[in-house]
């Protein structure tokens, strides 16, 4: 089962939210029996994503209309899965 699978291309390659930051707060949702804790580590993960990359959208990170690729897939992903680390570890 592929339950991220429909994620990919900024959910369903509509290029919103890049998928890998909606992993992250898949995984916040199921770790966190408070969902105010798992808003605030979300914001947390959301805000380093912007300032290291630029962008949280899929259509900017991917170039989309302006040419210039913010970052790629597989860097994203490693971002994300490192936020969401720092994120886990403060519990």
């Amino acid at each position: 089962m592929n339950i991220a699978g429909a994620f990919g291309g900024g959910m369903g390659n509509m290029e919103g939210t890049c998928g890998a930051l909606v992993g992250a707060g898949l995984v916040l949702g199921l770790v966190n029996k408070d969902k105010v804790k798992s808003m605030k580590q979300m914001r947390q993960i959301m805000s380093k994503f912007q300032e290291r990359n630029g962008a949280t959208q899929c259509k900017l990170l991917k170039g989309v209309g302006i040419e210039v690729v913010l970052r790629e897939c597989p860097d994203c992903v490693a971002d994300a899965a490192e936020f969401l680390e720092e994120q886990l570890k403060q519990e």
